[in-house]
C-alpha cells in the first residue's frame, strides 16, 4: 500500500501537471512536428513539476517522521516535541530544491542513508539522481532567468522541451515509488513495528 505523499503524487499532483500538457497541446498540437510559442509553456511544466516533486517529497518525510516520533515517544508530549525538533529544523525541503543532496541530508536527519539505499533498491537510482539533478539546473535556471544555465543544458543534449519534461516526470514517478518503499522499509528495520504503510 502506497503512502498518502505518494497517493498524492499519483492524483492531485500529476492532475496539476496533466492540465498544463492539456494546455501546451492546446497550443501546439499532439502530434509530431517542431513547435511554436510552447517555450513559456515548457518553462511553466519544469517549474511546477520540480515543485510537485519537492511537495511529495516534503510530504513523504512528514509521514516518516510523524511514524518516527509516535513510535518512539508513546504518547509523552515533551519527547515528541524534541524528537520532532531534531528531525525537521533546518530541513532543507522547507527552503530549497527537492534536489539529491537536500533529499539525502533531510531523511539522513532520520538515519537513513537514501541514495545508497535507493541503488539497493533499484539499479536506475543514479540515472534518476542525474534526472533530478537536470531538472533542478532547468527549473533554478527559469526562476532566475540564468539563460548560460539553459544554453548550458542543451548543449548537454537536454533541452527544456515537452520531451524532456516527460522524461524527467517519468524518472521521477519512478524514483517517487521507490523512494516510498524504502522510507516504509527502513522504518520498519528501524523501528520493528512492521511498515507504515
Amino acid at each position: 500500500m502506497p503512502s498518502m505523499a505518494l497517493a498524492s503524487w499519483r492524483s492531485d499532483r500529476q492532475q496539476r501537471l496533466d492540465e498544463l500538457i492539456a494546455a501546451h497541446q492546446t497550443v501546439g498540437g499532439a502530434g509530431p512536428g517542431r513547435r511554436w510559442r510552447t517555450r513559456e509553456l515548457n518553462w511553466a511544466l519544469t517549474l511546477r513539476l520540480a515543485g510537485e516533486f519537492q511537495g511529495f517529497a516534503r510530504h513523504l518525510h512528514d509521514l516518516a517522521v510523524d511514524h518516527f516520533v509516535a513510535t518512539l515517544a508513546g504518547g509523552n508530549t515533551q519527547l515528541a516535541d524534541t524528537l520532532r525538533a531534531r528531525t525537521t529544523t533546518n530541513r532543507q525541503l522547507d527552503r530549497g530544491n527537492a534536489q539529491p543532496g537536500s533529499l539525502g541530508s533531510d531523511f539522513a536527519l532520520l538515519g537513513l542513508t537514501l541514495w545508497p539505499a535507493l541503488e539497493r533498491a533499484d539499479s536506475r537510482a543514479p540515472a534518476w539522481n542525474a534526472s533530478l539533478e537536470r531538472l533542478n539546473t532547468a527549473r533554478n535556471a527559469i526562476a532566475h532567468v540564468d539563460q548560460p544555465a539553459l544554453d548550458q543544458l542543451r548543449v548537454q543534449g537536454h533541452p527544456v522541451t515537452l520531451a524532456s519534461v516527460r522524461t524527467w516526470r517519468r524518472d521521477l514517478d519512478r524514483l517517487a515509488a521507490t523512494m516510498d518503499d524504502v522510507v516504509s522499509a527502513y522504518l520498519d528495520q528501524l523501528l520493528g513495528y512492521g511498515r507504515p504503510w
